[in-house]
């Protein structure tokens, strides 16, 4: 019986987090996959922004929270607790469909997510807001900072913020 992507990311997230256990900035984790990708033959694809790094599976991406060497631009960026919380708005506003459902669980004290993994990330051709209505297109604006194709992929013909964790209102 094959089981949700859920269910299977909060298992391998448990491996992670063992793996990644010591690591807190990106040379950290970077190393660490290094390390992993030496000796197993499924490699681990990540991706990264300055606050987290997203390890990229088949189906779905787990994200880990990091601390960069350097600050944050204007002095904030979002992690995966606050992601969670810009999701449970969106599904109270009736714009959950836009963003890729958020999954928090914590592990040995760290907040991991897991989301769904969503295609056509950082394809500059499109225009989001061609891919929702005006009035979506408002909601994402009001409520998402950092919303450009890098954050952002496509499912069912629409948007999809895949990276939504630095709230508008932080």
């Amino acid at each position: 019986m094959k089981t949700n992507y859920e269910v299977r990311a909060e298992k391998f997230a448990h491996y992670l987090a063992s793996l990644f256990q010591d690591c807190c900035d990106l040379s950290d984790f970077e190393y660490t996959i290094e390390e992993y990708n030496a000796t197993h033959s499924r490699k681990l694809k990540y991706a990264h922004g300055v606050s987290r790094i997203a390890i990229i599976r088949a189906d779905y991406v787990i994200k880990f929270n990091m601390y960069p060497e350097e600050g944050f631009e204007d002095g904030r960026a979002g992690d995966n607790f606050s992601e969670n919380q810009v999701y449970q708005k969106a599904v109270e506003a009736g714009m959950a469909h836009l963003l890729a459902k958020s999954t928090t669980i914590e592990i040995d004290g760290r907040v991991i997510s897991i989301m769904p993994r969503v295609n056509g990330i950082n394809n500059w051709e499109r225009q989001w807001y061609n891919y929702c209505t005006e009035e979506e297109a408002d909601w994402l604006e009001n409520n998402i900072y950092d919303l450009h194709e890098g954050n952002l992929g496509y499912r069912h013909g629409k948007v999809c913020v895949v990276d939504y964790a630095w709230d508008a209102e932080m």
